[in-house]
């Protein structure tokens, strides 16, 4: 134990144990360069591939598939509804009903020539044709109003009423009014009635809903126009129609 921790001197240019020599001897040469030892070449370290990211979902694809499908729902209601119109129109065959102003009669036309205002009263009898065979027609009111040269004399409510299929109805419509008349509009009524020719019109805009079999469709504008010459504005008296043109027409609401 003692020889175990005993320092043994080394002493300068004395030989190398041969064990040392032996060891020293299995090392390989270093290189050099020069007198100055060169570092040693490492291998580079393995290549590490980077961790790999989770597939983002893409937004843009779930909109797409829902524009998409939004489209086709829209293809299909637009051809579902065009086939039942086709369909409906093939069975039914519908015919727009037709209107006329058969009689009008003055009941009051009083003209104050102080302050130029006109007060007056008419009854107007319309005829409305439907010559459909299975369609009806319901009428939701409306207003009928009659116009000189453009200037509103008097107005009143179209009835509330049904009209069934290839029939006609001859409602009774009460107009009234008071009107302030410019001096030249004036001036033309009381040329005109002195002629015997007194242009109007008579405008009716109505509510209406067709009727196919048991199906009842949806709300739409009936507009209906009448340009009538009479031959006065005499109170008391069922005017003389010289000229009658009437159309009509509907509009989806």
């Amino acid at each position: 134990m003692a020889d175990y921790h005993r320092v043994h001197p080394v002493i300068v240019g004395s030989p190398i144990p041969a064990q040392e020599q032996a060891n020293k001897d299995k090392q390989p040469p270093s290189a050099t360069h020069g007198d100055k030892p060169l570092l040693p070449v490492t291998a580079p370290p393995p290549y590490a591939p980077a961790p790999l990211r989770a597939p983002r979902r893409k937004r843009h694809s779930r909109c797409c598939r829902c524009v998409c499908w939004t489209l086709m729902v829209l293809i299909v209601l637009v051809i579902a509804l065009g086939a039942t119109a086709g369909i409906l129109y093939a069975v039914f065959r519908p015919k727009i009903p037709t209107f006329n102003v058969e009689t009008l009669t003055v009941t009051r036309f009083d003209v104050n020539t102080t302050s130029m205002t006109v007060t007056d009263a008419f009854e107007v009898q319309v005829t409305a044709e439907n010559p459909n065979r299975r369609i009806g027609v319901y009428y939701d009111g409306g207003e009928v109003t009659t116009f000189f040269n453009g200037t509103e004399l008097c107005s009143g409510a179209f009835p509330a009423l049904y009209q069934g299929h290839r029939t006609t109805v001859r409602p009774l419509i009460t107009l009234q009014g008071e009107t302030r008349l410019d001096s030249a509009v004036a001036a033309q009524l009381v040329q005109q009635q002195q002629a015997g020719f007194v242009p109007l019109t008579v405008n009716a805009r109505v509510p209406i809903r067709i009727k196919f079999g048991a199906l009842k469709l949806w709300k739409m504008t009936g507009k209906a126009r009448c340009d009538l010459v009479v031959d006065s504005l005499q109170a008391g008296t069922q005017l003389r129609i010289r000229s009658n043109s009437c159309s009509f027409r509907l509009k989806v609401v």
